[in-house]
């Protein structure tokens, strides 16, 4: 992995504080899907933060100097402080092949809209619900609302195919915006109990998507050409070049 710092190598003190935002992207031939998106976030955030705009233009600049000949990467844009723009770049990395098996915990994440650096909380869950023989956690309200998973948007399928996106303080994430923009979709409160009710579930980040096999001890339905079909349409967005 390298590490820039508004386009020169970072130093170890400038990767230092766990304060401030970023945006996690795959890179393929160069190109991102949803590139607005990531573009969009981190501005806001970084008004929200630090009271000042992001330009676009200057991000795309330095995730491409940071890339060089790279064209297939994982890239991250983080931003620590009003000024330093950091990009990260190491290996592609792509959704699990196996349905996953979650966990219920009883945690939100704080200021939930943010994608902000230092989530121990929600890691420290992943990991024990690992520990525990699941693949991830599944965020959960004390009054059993659905939230997200650790690292991604969990999406519940109907049986005729549109998707209920759990109201519970979550992370709106840029992929989520894609299926969102591509499959019929409503925002719903989602409880434990609930769960049983629906033809499947799915969760979705940058690296893609990949079916929910159970939650805690509820089998899922194998959602089959419902999930089928947000693939294909997910994957014929097209990947905007950097």
């Amino acid at each position: 992995m390298r590490i820039e710092t508004d386009g020169r190598p970072a130093t170890a003190t400038e990767l230092f504080s766990t304060y401030g935002h970023f945006t996690a992207m795959q890179v393929r031939g160069g190109g991102v899907q949803g590139l607005a998106n990531h573009l969009d976030r981190l501005d806001a955030a970084q008004r929200e933060l630090f009271g000042r705009p992001l330009p676009a233009d200057r991000v795309r600049d330095l995730v491409r100097h940071a890339l060089a000949a790279t064209t297939d990467a994982s890239v991250r844009v983080i931003l620590r402080d009003a000024e330093q723009v950091q990009v990260s770049v190491g290996d592609p990395h792509h959704p699990p092949a196996a349905p996953q098996r979650l966990r219920s915990v009883p945690y939100l994440r704080p200021f939930a809209h943010l994608k902000h650096l230092g989530g121990f909380a929600q890691l420290e869950w992943a990991r024990r619900a690992r520990l525990d023989g699941y693949h991830d956690a599944l965020l959960t309200a004390p009054d059993g609302a659905v939230a997200e998973s650790s690292i991604a948007n969990i999406g519940f399928l109907q049986p005729d195919g549109v998707v209920v996106w759990p109201e519970a303080p979550h992370l709106r994430g840029t992929a989520m915006q894609l299926v969102e923009a591509t499959t019929p979709s409503v925002p719903r409160q989602v409880r434990s109990d609930d769960v049983a009710g629906f033809a499947g579930a799915f969760l979705v980040n940058s690296l893609g998507v990949v079916a929910v096999a159970s939650i805690d001890d509820v089998t899922l339905p194998d959602a089959g050409p419902l999930l089928g079909g947000v693939v294909e349409r997910l994957a014929a967005v097209p990947w905007d070049e950097v």
